[in-house]
């Protein structure tokens, strides 16, 4: 028959279901901290993230619509100038036909 004190040498030399359930409990708990822990990190690393994006997004609209804003200004530019050429090479063919029909 064994004895308490035998149960207890035993006890020393092999792993235990109590003392298996202790090293996981622990390191669940262990495993649950880290976890949480990395979760906040990637929360916080992500609402950066999304801040950042946020940001970006209103700067570049308002790039964008100083560029488009300056655009407008050059093709109006453009076009007027464009309307100016037309009307003086209007202009030169007329006053070229006129020097030829007054030299005729």
């Amino acid at each position: 028959m064994i004895t308490d004190t035998d149960v207890k040498k035993l006890e020393k030399k092999f792993v235990t279901k109590k003392y298996l359930n202790e090293k996981l409990g622990a390191t669940e708990k262990g495993l649950k901290k880290e976890i949480r822990s990395s979760e906040n990190y990637l929360n916080y690393k992500i609402d950066t993230l999304e801040k950042k994006v946020d940001d970006f997004k209103a700067e570049f609209t308002g790039f964008k619509d100083s560029v488009l804003k300056s655009l407008d200004w050059l093709v109006g530019a453009f076009t007027k100038f464009e309307e100016e050429h037309i009307i003086l090479d209007n202009h030169e063919t007329r006053i070229s036909h006129l020097e030829y029909v007054h030299k005729s």
